[in-house]
């Protein structure tokens, strides 16, 4: 019933369109580079992480809202681990944390295994497309790996959760050691160590740097618009509503 969305869900329709660009990435393929592990590649990781304000993402942001490509719609509850996923047919309310949820589809409301599949693909959606929102509050995640490849470029493996672990992503560091240049060698994306480019930076309140477009192999463009950052949960209380009253255990 349901098509599951992919962070790279473009890159096979544009890959397509021409034998020629497809025969130019395929031959863009590169092994993926060593690194040193210990204290090179976490100081790197620190540098990264400072530069993504990560003290005031954890410390003082409680709810984020973001778009991601025109398409998929977010509200996450950081602290209680809710989210609130709409692809304007879709809708879906949900616990990170228990997999609950109420979910609608064209404004009806879904029930038993039409829930279930609706929760699953807003968890697949979200667990993507908010890792583009700010892959550096990612790279300490559980199970990843980290190596500095030199002094601006940061190697992570996601060796186990995600929806795909095994994943490996290359960080090009600039100036102020915001990502520059994110290399990726995935599962979903069949050329290895594709590329996307981080541009216009934008710094929303209360003080979260994020870059507003990428740039995917020079061709596919991934915007993320309309981000609101929330240092209470007033309008997360008011918005999970139907959760709540689902499953009172979540208030």
């Amino acid at each position: 019933m349901f098509k599951e969305e992919s962070r790279f869900d473009g890159i096979t329709l544009v890959a397509k369109a021409s034998a020629i660009g497809l025969a130019l990435l395929v031959a863009s393929c590169q092994s993926i580079p060593e690194g040193e592990t210990g204290s090179p590649a976490d100081a790197l990781a620190e540098k990264m992480l400072a530069a993504a304000n990560l003290d005031v993402w954890q410390n003082q942001v409680q709810a984020a809202e973001f778009r991601f490509r025109e398409k998929n719609t977010y509200f996450w509850d950081k602290k209680r681990g809710l989210v609130e996923f709409s692809n304007g047919e879709l809708k879906v309310q949900f616990s990170k944390n228990t997999f609950q949820g109420v979910a609608w589809e064209d404004g009806e409301a879904l029930q038993g295994e039409e829930l279930a599949e609706a929760v699953v693909e807003a968890n697949s959606n979200f667990v993507n497309d908010s890792f583009w929102l700010q892959p550096a509050y990612h790279i300490q995640s559980p199970g990843t790996k980290l190596y500095a490849v030199d002094d601006s470029t940061l190697r992570v493996t996601f060796s186990s959760g995600g929806v795909t672990p095994g994943d490996t992503y290359v960080f090009h560091l600039n100036e102020k050691n915001q990502i520059e240049l994110m290399e990726m060698w995935v599962s979903i994306v069949p050329i290895e160590g594709a590329d996307a480019d981080f541009n216009n930076y934008q710094t929303v309140e209360p003080g979260i740097n994020v870059a507003e477009t990428r740039k995917v192999l020079g061709i596919l463009s991934i915007l993320i618009d309309q981000v609101k950052m929330h240092t209470d949960l007033k309008s997360s209380d008011e918005r999970f509503g139907p959760l709540f009253e689902a499953h009172p255990n979540l208030r």
